[in-house]
């Protein structure tokens, strides 16, 4: 789009699209059929892989590495039902993701509904992590293959999440606690305890 903001030395391959007022900082590469929404600002040095999707308003920091179909920022899982109806809430916030990131193939991460859904510096997932809406994952955790946070869960620093593991909804995981593979937590994790 002609009011994009493109930086120095950015690489765009064939099929990406960059719709209305998207910022892309110096150095960027995306690959074919990346699609950047509107507003969409994403930090220099950042690599999007084949079939990235950003949705609009998400922001990326420098140095991200994300992986082939990953989609930031869809639809948070919102619904409710009155008088025999089934009703979508609006989900108006966004992702905001800081620096030095890495995401897997086919990862999703949800918008908030209203505020922002985080994810720390020098985190990194593996491949189909899904992070439900309002989630604030802090720096430096892993999460590996397969593993799902429904929404509203607090990551703090230093956690570490081993394959097909899952946190219930408003749950928190303290700092440099583990949840250990095929394990779903269902309440609140002290600070540097395996579950």
């Amino acid at each position: 789009h002609p009011t994009a903001k493109i930086g120095k030395n950015v690489t765009i391959m064939e099929n990406v699209v960059v719709q209305e007022n998207a910022t892309i900082g110096d150095n960027c590469i995306l690959y074919p059929n990346v699609v950047l929404e509107s507003g969409v600002e994403i930090g220099e040095n950042t690599i999007l892989k084949s079939g990235v999707v950003i949705y609009y308003n998400c922001k990326l920091g420098k140095n991200n590495l994300i992986h082939s179909n990953t989609v930031i920022g869809a639809d948070g899982f919102g619904f409710y039902d009155y008088g025999g109806i089934r009703y979508k809430v609006p989900q108006i916030g966004n992702v905001v993701i800081g620096d030095d990131v890495e995401m897997g193939a086919n990862c999703t991460v949800d918008r908030a509904a209203l505020e922002e859904t985080t994810i720390g510096n020098f985190t990194k997932f593996d491949d189909h992590v899904h992070i439900g809406h309002n989630c604030r994952v802090g720096n430096y955790v892993y999460i590996a293959g397969a593993t799902v946070l429904a929404g509203s869960v607090t990551i703090e620093d230093g956690c570490i999440l081993a394959g097909q593991s899952a946190v219930a909804e408003h749950l928190t995981m303290r700092k440099g606690s583990n949840l250990m593979g095929l394990s779903g937590l269902t309440e609140e994790a002290k600070e540097k305890t395996a579950y």
